[in-house]
């Protein structure tokens, strides 16, 4: 067993973005996990146990403060399936039927063609990317860096979690305001903070092909330690990114208030993910605290 020290990915964040939190937050999680465990072969045996630590609907409560409680169970749900995808790749195009009732009843009816038409893009990236990562850490394959960061970007999901800030906020930003270059960038810069987060902290559960740190210490031949600190200053520099970014984002009119409103909640998600990373015992278990304060983690 190894050891690596981490950075307190919150102290990066929190220097920059508030974090807040959905006041439905406990009722939305408790509603939520019975919707999950009451539908039949859905969830394995295995997934059921890790549910409730998970801390999904805390998650989305962090990452969408301001939404009504109809929309937070949605979300929360929502990711749930997600969770179920990453961890089941054989069910990524299987259990359809519980996304189905998500999109019909909550996402489809309070949203524009064309976000509907970019969240099932991001959707089919989503399950490709997932099936090839599967593909990859089966047989070892350790991608390129640069292709990795591609792939990941679709991988993780995190595109549609972003997607759901302007259905969590009900805004309305038509499509040539939301390829402006500075919101794409935007964009980008929260897809890598919280993927390339995400992977450090996932890399203490589970070292394995398909992760930021290991592809460094493929491609560079750092130690994990060194690749570690790579990604963490990765995840620095790409939060200065992003803070430069939003200085330099010109105004739109009668659409600045959404647009404001839209980073804001890019922010949200920013934040909230890297704050959730200590607090779900999927990453670090009963020592996420120790790792909060220490940074040090005890690999597999």
């Amino acid at each position: 067993m190894g050891s690596i020290r981490i950075p307190n990915f919150p102290i990066l964040c929190n220097a920059h973005f508030e974090l807040r939190s959905n006041q439905h937050c406990s009722h939305v999680t408790l509603s939520s996990e019975k919707w999950a465990l009451s539908s039949p072969l859905f969830l394995d045996a295995e997934e059921e146990a890790r549910l409730p630590g998970a801390r999904l609907g805390l998650l989305a409560a962090l990452c969408f403060p301001t939404c009504d409680a109809s929309q937070l169970l949605a979300i929360t749900k929502f990711l749930i399936v997600m969770l179920h995808w990453t961890d089941r790749p054989r069910s990524l195009y299987a259990d359809e039927e519980m996304l189905d009732p998500i999109w019909t009843k909550y996402f489809r009816p309070t949203t524009r063609r064309d976000w509907q038409k970019r969240f099932q893009k991001h959707l089919a990236a989503f399950r490709l990317n997932r099936a090839i990562f599967s593909q990859d850490s089966m047989h070892g394959v350790v991608p390129d860096l640069e292709s990795y960061i591609g792939i990941r970007r679709d991988a993780c999901g995190v595109k549609m979690l972003l997607d759901l800030v302007i259905y969590a906020a009900g805004l309305n930003i038509p499509q040539y305001i939301y390829e402006h270059p500075v919101l794409r960038r935007l964009r980008q810069d929260a897809a890598d903070i919280i993927g390339w987060a995400t992977d450090v902290a996932a890399y203490a559960r589970r070292p394995h092909s398909s992760n930021l740190i290991a592809v460094l210490v493929n491609e560079r031949r750092y130690t994990p330690q060194a690749a570690a600190h790579c990604a963490g200053n990765l995840v620095k520099d790409t939060i200065d990114n992003f803070v430069a970014n939003e200085a330099s984002l010109p105004s739109f009119g009668d659409w600045d208030s959404d647009v404001r409103a839209y980073v804001q909640g890019l922010q949200d998600c920013i934040a909230g993910t890297l704050n959730w990373l200590y607090e779900t015992d999927r990453y670090f278990g009963d020592a996420a605290e120790d790792v909060r304060s220490s940074g040090w983690v005890f690999l597999p």
